[in-house]
C-alpha cells in the first residue's frame, strides 16, 4: 500500500514539474532531466549500440523535449513520452547510417552499460556470459529497427505492451508480434547459445 502512495506522490510531483516547465521554469526541466536521463540513455544505447551515439541521442531527446514540452498532453507517463522521442531519434539515426553504409555491426559493445543480465562470480562462467551478452547485443542491432525497439522497451526496459505501444505509436498487438518475431530471429541468429 505504501509503494502505491509513493508512486502517486512521485506522479503528482512529476506533473507539477511538467506544469512548471510549460511556464518556462528551467529548473523544473533540469529536475525532470536529472530524473530520467539514465533510462533515456540506457534505451538509446540499446538501440544504437555505441556510447557516443547514446550520448548524442540522449542530448537530442532532451533538447526536443524542452522545445515541445507544451505539446505533452499528460495522457501517458512522461517517461513513455520520452521513450517515444528516443525511439524515433534512434530509428532516424539507424536509417541515416544504413543509407551512408557507416553502421558497423561487428563493433565491440561496452558491456559495462549492459544492466540486463547479471555476471557470474565463476570466472569461466563470467567469460561465457560476457561472450553471450556481446553476441546478443550484436544480434539485437541486426534486427529490423522496429522489432529491436519493441524488444528493448518490453524485454529490457520492462515496459508493458500498452506502454510500449504508446511509445512506438502502434497497437499492443503490433508490439507483441514485433517482440515475438525479434525473439524468434535472435534464436535463429544465435542458435543453441540463447536459452529462454
Amino acid at each position: 500500500m505504501e509503494s502505491r502512495q509513493t508512486a502517486r506522490t512521485d506522479e503528482a510531483a512529476e506533473r507539477e514539474l511538467v506544469a512548471r516547465c510549460r511556464k518556462g521554469d528551467a529548473r523544473a526541466f533540469d529536475a525532470l532531466m536529472e530524473a530520467h536521463t539514465g533510462r533515456v540513455y540506457r534505451l538509446a544505447w540499446r538501440l544504437s549500440g555505441k556510447a557516443e551515439d547514446a550520448d548524442a541521442l540522449t542530448q537530442d531527446v532532451f533538447v526536443q523535449a524542452f522545445r515541445s514540452i507544451r505539446q505533452f498532453d499528460g495522457r501517458s507517463r512522461l517517461m513513455t513520452w520520452l521513450y517515444s522521442i528516443t525511439v524515433r531519434k534512434a530509428l532516424d539515426l539507424r536509417r541515416a547510417r544504413r543509407r551512408q553504409a557507416i553502421l558497423t555491426l561487428g563493433e565491440r559493445l561496452d558491456p559495462a552499460v549492459d544492466l540486463r543480465r547479471p555476471v557470474s562470480q565463476d570466472p569461466a562462467r563470467a567469460l561465457e556470459e560476457k561472450e553471450l551478452n556481446e553476441a546478443l547485443d550484436r544480434a539485437i542491432l541486426r534486427l529490423p529497427a522496429d522489432q529491436g525497439a519493441a524488444l528493448a522497451l518490453v524485454a529490457q526496459e520492462g515496459m508493458s505492451y500498452r506502454e510500449a505501444a504508446r511509445a512506438l505509436g502502434c497497437s499492443q498487438g503490433t508490439v507483441a508480434w514485433r517482440v515475438w518475431n525479434a525473439r524468434r530471429l535472435l534464436r535463429a541468429m544465435l542458435g543453441g547459445r540463447l536459452e529462454g
